[in-house]
Formats: C-alpha cells, sequence, structure tokens
C-alpha cells in the first residue's frame, strides 16, 4: 500500500503541467502513487503525461474522451487510489519538494484523520504572500477554521471511502471545498504542519478569475448554501466559533461575488443567494455582530431583511472594478477587505 495517493485533474495544461509534475515525481517520500486523470484536454497535455508514466512507474493515466469536469475527474481518482492518504494538487499548481514526507510523517506520528500544510499563494500580478489558517484553527481552537485551500492537506483514505463521501459533480466550481466541509466535519482530529507549503498559482482564466460569469457565481454559491445546511447537522458536536466562522465565510462570499458580478443579472443572483444564506444559519445575531465588522451598511441591509434595498444600493457603483472597491474602501472608512 502507498503511503500517499496524489489525485491530479489536468486539462489543457501544457504550460503549467511539467512543473506541477516535476514537484510530485520529485517528492523525498517515494512511496506515492500518483493519479493523473486528463478530461479530455486538446492541447498536448496527455502527450507530457505518457512521456512522464514512461519514466515513472508510480504515475497512472486514466484518459477521458469527453469532458466531465474537475469534481468527476477527482472521483475517478479517488475510486482507483490504494494509498494510506490521499493528497490532491491541480494541473498548474505545485508542492515543495518534502511536502509529502512531511505531513505523512506527522500523519504517522498522530493517526491524525487530516494533516495540513500551509499555502504559498502567487496572485495575478506576480506578488505573493501566505495563508493563515493553520495560526487560525489553533488560536480558536477549532478544525471548522480550516474552510479553504483544502489541497494542503493529506486525508485519511478510510475517513473517505468508509463515508463514501465524493466530490459533487455537475458544479463547475466549489465542489472542492464542498468535499473538504464534508471531510472535516467527520474527521476526529486534525493535524498542522507550518513550514511546508502548497505553492498556489492563480490565474485569471481559471475558476478563481477576478471577475466571474453567472454559471461559475451560480455554482459556488449553492455550494455554498450546501456547506451551510451541511454544517448545521452537526451544530450540536462543534463549537459555537467554528460554525460561526462557516456562516460569516459563505455570506462573505455571496458578498464578494455580487461586487465582482459582470451583470445586473448575477448582481440580483448574488444577493438572493445570501439572504438565503442567511436564512439557514442559526446563530443569526452573533453573525450579525461578525458581518457588520467589514460590511457595516451591507450586513445592516440583510439582517433587516431589505433585499431589494441592498441590490440598489450595490447598483450604485456600476464603474469599473478596481473604481467601485476603490469607491466602497473610501466609503466605509477603509473598513472594508476585499482582496
Amino acid at each position: 500500500m502507498p503511503k500517499v495517493s496524489i489525485i491530479i485533474p489536468v486539462y489543457n495544461a501544457q504550460i503549467y503541467l511539467n512543473r506541477c509534475l516535476d514537484s510530485i515525481c520529485n517528492q523525498t517520500l517515494k512511496d506515492i502513487e500518483i493519479i493523473c486523470i486528463n478530461d479530455c484536454s486538446t492541447d498536448n497535455s496527455l502527450k507530457i503525461l505518457n512521456e512522464y508514466a514512461n519514466k515513472d512507474q508510480r504515475i497512472q493515466i486514466i484518459n477521458y474522451t469527453q469532458n466531465r469536469g474537475e469534481s468527476a475527474a477527482r472521483n475517478a481518482g479517488l475510486n482507483i487510489a490504494s494509498g494510506e492518504y490521499l493528497g490532491f494538487v491541480d494541473n498548474d499548481d505545485t508542492v515543495d519538494i518534502d511536502f509529502y514526507e512531511k505531513l505523512y510523517s506527522q500523519a504517522y506520528k498522530t493517526s491524525a484523520d487530516i494533516v495540513k500544510g500551509e499555502a504559498h499563494i502567487f496572485d495575478y500580478s506576480g506578488r505573493d504572500y501566505f495563508d493563515n489558517l493553520n495560526k487560525a484553527i489553533r488560536e480558536n481552537n477549532s478544525k471548522l477554521f480550516f474552510h479553504n485551500y483544502w489541497w494542503t492537506a493529506i486525508y485519511k483514505t478510510l475517513l473517505i471511502k468508509n463515508n463514501n463521501i465524493k466530490f459533487l459533480e455537475g458544479y463547475p466550481l466549489g465542489g472542492d471545498v464542498l468535499f473538504l466541509n464534508q471531510v472535516i466535519l467527520l474527521a476526529n482530529n486534525i493535524s498542522l504542519v507550518d513550514n511546508i507549503y502548497y505553492n498556489y498559482y492563480r490565474r485569471e482564466e481559471s475558476g478563481d478569475s477576478k471577475v466571474l460569469s453567472l454559471d461559475k457565481i451560480k455554482s459556488v454559491l449553492e455550494i455554498h448554501l450546501k456547506i451551510i445546511e451541511n454544517t448545521n447537522k452537526y451544530i450540536t458536536s462543534i463549537n459555537k466559533i467554528g460554525v460561526l466562522n462557516i456562516y460569516k465565510w459563505c455570506l462573505e462570499c455571496g458578498l464578494n461575488y455580487a461586487y465582482r458580478r459582470k451583470t445586473f443579472e448575477n448582481l440580483e443572483y448574488c444577493i438572493n443567494r445570501t439572504f438565503d444564506m442567511y436564512d439557514k444559519c442559526i446563530f443569526k445575531n452573533e453573525l450579525y455582530n461578525i458581518l457588520k465588522i467589514n460590511y457595516p451598511i451591507e450586513s445592516n441591509f440583510i439582517k433587516n431583511g431589505k433585499k431589494n434595498e441592498l441590490i440598489d444600493y450595490f447598483k450604485k457603483y456600476n464603474t469599473p472594478q478596481k473604481k467601485i472597491l476603490a469607491t466602497l474602501r473610501k466609503s466605509h472608512n477603509k473598513v472594508l477587505k476585499y482582496e
């Protein structure tokens, strides 16, 4: 049994794929299997995969002749994964050379269901910075502060397979964070490893674009509504601060996407979904007190059920993206945080 199965969905990634595969194949942890799912790429991705597989017997290739999306690709990898733990890498990202060795070493010592490293993020402009989720998890003593950057961790395979946790197919964006939410809620323990990094490269043409299409906005916000509903099922077994953090994160996603929308139709969808999410939240008073720190104006509309008034408020800022954010920062006395 390999120590870690690493699952990589691949779609039209010829520009980045060598960089990604080099970082995986050269891991200091050698006892791994590398499962690459070619999701009907139309560029040279499959050729590159075959070249690497010919040199490295640990690589398995699943080749789709019809594009099925990242969730279906990851599920195909899950179905054949035989490792003790599971890792996930996007085809345009890399990991530190000893990333999986350090995570697995901690897993061996602790038998944790999840072992999490950290993320080194490279922004659109080339600016780079580090996430602080490990610090937040520790300071709040809550596993629910691990709600994003899901590929920074390895996950015990038996936890996922015994509970039949899959990636939700049919959603072009957001299925990964729902998967993380499902695993986190079932995990008995999570162990944190600092100073070991997954290197995440933001790209404008990816799902992390600054401005999103309506299909992607719908997908993400429907996923976040499911995350709130799923979290509510476990409300008695998790601490309140963790639940509030999930609520806050989901609602802030709706508000942020309202600013990143292309059309008024997109705007109205974002606001409607944000109100739907708020209605599902259990600790509304506490949530309002948290939201108003960064969204003092919007949170009042939400608390008082004034959906149409909030839509009208957003429409006043129908200017290019940078001007929108600059105007809002100024009008909110520089309290808002949109980066």
